[in-house]
């Protein structure tokens, strides 16, 4: 038996939610668990007994023992060669990192350049409130982007590296939607599809799909051109009228925040079509219920 093997048989069994978040309630244990993943960072990984206590700052060895024992098992494991984190060990110490639990963090209304994509005018400004990150028009009231942001995020980034860091973030998180997994628990992400006419109660804001979890009730609505940019046509179209997508923020396209551009065409087989108009010009994209882009074409 490998040793991968005689871990997963002799694992520790499953902990109440309020076990486990029991386990890390003493600032010695999350000093370990930050200990550690500093040394998978940078240091000696599986980190031996003394390196992880020096690195903990724990000066009394008994105390370090018996809290690196109590994590032992749940939120990390003990192999031939020293400790490591198991991933819920990982997780815990990367959300602390992040702000997750408990930083807060607030700026603006502060300008940020670019044109509004609904009325044209270079008035647009970014927001961070509560947790959630938004960017609107000054000019014309319209919010383009309003998702939740961990305030780790901010901190140690200046202003238009977090606006970077937040385009990449809002993309990623929809891909893994589009692929059924949920960005928040990575439980099972499945799509509906608005029928024709979208019913306003359920289908807000003229969206024509919503992303729902099975497991935490996550739900996103997304617009349909969100899921445009990583398709090849329509990153050469764009290039093409000198406006790379990897280079504009999503938020710059108004077929990323609005679905006015999209008109559903079928019901069975689901199909949508999407306007991309740049310099005069407009590219179409057939969506399927997939929401993956079957055609496109210059119109």
């Amino acid at each position: 038996m490998d040793s991968d093997e005689a871990d997963r048989r002799e694992g520790p069994s499953d902990l109440s939610p309020a076990e486990a978040f029991a386990l890390v309630g003493h600032e010695h244990r999350v000093a370990i668990l930050r200990a550690l993943l500093a040394e998978s960072r940078d240091g000696e990984y599986p980190a031996s007994f003394a390196r992880l206590r020096e690195r903990a700052g724990i000066e009394v060895s008994a105390q370090f023992s018996y809290h690196l024992d109590e994590l032992t098992g749940h939120f990390v494991r003990q192999t031939d060669e020293g400790y490591e984190l198991r991933y819920a060990g990982w997780e815990i110490a990367t959300s602390i990192l992040a702000g997750t639990y408990n930083e807060r963090a607030e700026f603006g209304p502060t300008p940020i350049s670019g044109d509004c994509p609904e009325c044209g005018a270079a008035d647009l400004q970014a927001a961070y409130r509560e947790e959630w990150f938004s960017i609107r028009c000054a000019a014309c009231g319209s919010r383009h982007i309003r998702y939740p942001l961990p305030p780790g995020a901010i901190g140690p980034r200046s202003l238009d590296e977090v606006l970077s860091a937040f385009d990449r973030y809002v993309r990623t998180q929809m891909e893994l939607a589009r692929n059924g997994v949920c960005p928040g628990c990575f439980g099972v992400m499945e799509v509906r599809t608005a029928a024709g006419e979208a019913d306003e109660s359920d289908f807000p804001n003229g969206r024509v799909a919503i992303y729902d979890c099975q497991r935490c009730g996550n739900r996103l609505y997304p617009p349909l051109g969100l899921f445009l940019l990583g398709d090849e046509r329509v990153r050469q179209f764009l290039w093409d009228h000198g406006r790379p997508p990897s280079e504009t923020p999503f938020w710059a396209f108004e077929f990323c925040v609005s679905d006015e551009a999209v008109a559903v065409e079928e019901t069975d087989p689901w199909q949508a079509r999407v306007e991309v108009t740049a310099d005069g010009e407009t590219l179409v994209a057939t969506v399927d219920e997939a929401l993956q882009v079957t055609s496109a074409t210059v119109e």
